[in-house]
């Protein structure tokens, strides 16, 4: 399965995101390939992070530019059972390559960024994307610091979500706490991270199991 993740905004939770599922699946024995399409190459450092600490099971990761991207997933299908791709925020060829390989495109929204939303901008990807990939499932997933989410934050989430033709939104908000941002900055994911964070790791894990089935 090939998995994009992709929005407007940049940000840590992009990469986070992309990482953690990487993670996860690597540990559930999966044969994983994280691609990194964003210029600040966070989830290659992220899996560099991880290669140095000898944290296994190890996760394969690269850097890929734009160009390369729709010929090199011809050929990676094949080759690996899941593949994550960490899109870069913008619109470009990369980006939008990864949207119309994709299955699943995952939307992070920060609620702490709602500013920094680009709607009209994210739905033009999305739908030259569909025009080509017409199964693309659309899932947008809240990021948030405090608990419980911002009522008002999530009303305008939710309006975005219903802007998307069939998108959905995940039934919980992944909170951005101390246990994800620490875990990232280690090569880990949230799952492996110590002292645990339970609520981190069943959000995670509750997510991993929305995208990719039971």
């Amino acid at each position: 399965m090939i998995i994009t993740i992709a929005n407007e905004s940049g940000g840590a939770s992009k990469s986070m995101l992309a990482d953690n599922l990487a993670a996860l699946r690597a540990i559930a024995g999966r044969k994983v390939l994280l691609l990194d399409n964003d210029p600040q190459h966070a989830s290659v450092n992220w899996c560099a992070e991880r290669q140095a600490s000898g944290k296994r099971p190890q996760v394969a990761a690269r850097p890929i530019s734009g160009k390369g991207l729709q010929p090199e997933l011809e050929n990676l299908a094949y080759r690996y059972n899941d593949i994550v791709i960490d899109t870069e925020s913008r619109d470009s060829l990369g980006s939008r390559s990864a949207l119309i390989a994709a299955h699943v495109a995952i939307i992070p929204v920060d609620l702490e960024c709602l500013e920094q939303l680009n709607e009209a901008k994210l739905l033009a990807r999305i739908d030259t994307a569909r025009l080509f990939n017409p199964g693309l499932r659309i899932l947008v997933v809240a990021i948030c610091a405090e608990e419980p989410p911002c009522a008002e934050k999530m009303a305008v989430v939710r309006n975005f979500v219903a802007s998307i033709p069939a998108a959905q939104l995940f039934h919980t908000a992944i909170h951005s706490g101390s246990a994800l941002r620490l875990a990232f900055q280690d090569g880990l994911s949230v799952c492996e991270y110590q002292p645990a964070d339970r609520e981190a790791i069943s959000e995670m894990k509750e997510l991993c199991s929305e995208i990719f089935g039971r």
